[in-house]
């Protein structure tokens, strides 16, 4: 790819109002074509965002129809040693699991169990951008009363045939009531959104005073990003709207009553398999599949979890 210049004015950014400098450029490595794509990080919150913003009708051609890759839900339930996990140490009391089978099988650790919350009798949660239902059914398994919203008809059409109760098109449309929800979970969308007030408003708004909030998106600040840059497969350039660190999502949250509860950073030995192909520009196997790859990849996690620097973020928050 040639040089890239920065632009020579800088650009507002769409979270804290300050100014924005040039941070990369790339094209879509998952779809090809050369169209150039320019990305600022703000000098105030440190937000990465696509600039300029595209329209409507531009974010809608980045997704081809072969972008569709929602399948039936593979693990609509969660493992037994999860299930131990809950009821044991997350509240979850109700649920009836088989007996150990063995004295070594009773000895090992309790699994940590993320991206859940503990019980909340008759508690009702909420997916935004629910994709095939997978979440919502583990959790429904486990007793929570579950609703979903998503955009992609290919998706809802999956949820329903599980039995889901899935609203088809985006949160603001689905009009649901105000503090209606003890759970509300936005696993890899915010990423997506031009308009990141306007989403975690409507968020706040149907999560009840006390419920708790789990947004799952990408971080900015990534060992990974930092050193494959436009390579890096959770860019997903152009589809990425923004980019987020700790800092400037829990800005974000914190304008909408939301206080951070925990975050994580964790590690997707994937992803550095992922962007290495796109850096290689290897079309074969992909090296996720490669036994010696993935092997050499968890050399990447424990330099990859130093405080901040993981592929992700897990932000939970709770409603003032």
């Amino acid at each position: 790819m040639p040089e890239s210049q920065p632009p020579a004015a800088a650009s507002t950014c769409p979270l804290c109002g300050g100014s924005g400098t040039h941070d990369l450029s790339g094209t879509d490595l998952m779809f090809g074509g050369d169209t150039r794509y320019d990305y600022d990080r703000c000098r105030r919150c440190g937000l990465v965002y696509l600039n300029p913003l595209p329209t409507p009708g531009q974010i809608a051609a980045f997704y081809p129809d072969s972008y569709s890759i929602y399948t039936p839900p593979r693990r609509p339930h969660f493992s037994r040693r999860a299930l131990l996990t809950l009821k044991y140490r997350m509240g979850y009391r109700h649920l009836q699991i088989r007996p150990v089978p063995g004295l070594l099988e009773r000895l090992r650790p309790f699994r940590r169990v993320d991206h859940i919350v503990p019980w909340v009798r008759d508690g009702r949660a909420l997916d935004i951008g629910c994709g095939n239902g997978e979440y919502l059914l583990r959790l429904q398994s486990v007793g929570w009363r579950c609703k979903g919203v998503e955009f992609n008809d290919k998706a809802v059409e999956i949820c329903r045939r599980n039995g889901l109760d899935v609203f088809h098109g985006d949160l603001e449309a689905a009009a649901l009531d105000s503090e209606s929800f003890d759970f509300v979970t936005a696993h890899h969308l915010l990423e997506h959104v031009p308009d990141p007030h306007r989403l975690m408003a409507e968020i706040a708004r149907v999560t009840r005073s006390g419920g708790r909030v789990l947004i799952r998106t990408p971080n900015s600040r990534s060992i990974g990003r930092a050193l494959l840059r436009e390579y890096w497969f959770a860019n997903e350039i152009p589809r990425h709207l923004m980019l987020y660190d700790r800092d400037n999502l829990n800005r974000l949250a914190a304008e909408h009553g939301l206080r951070p509860e925990s975050l994580s950073t964790p590690v997707k030995p994937k992803l550095l398999l992922r962007s290495l192909d796109y850096k290689t520009g290897n079309r074969g196997t992909p090296s996720e599949k490669k036994p010696l790859m993935k092997a050499l990849a968890m050399l990447y996690v424990p330099f990859a979890s130093l405080p901040g620097r993981g592929d992700e973020l897990a932000a939970l928050y709770r409603k003032a």
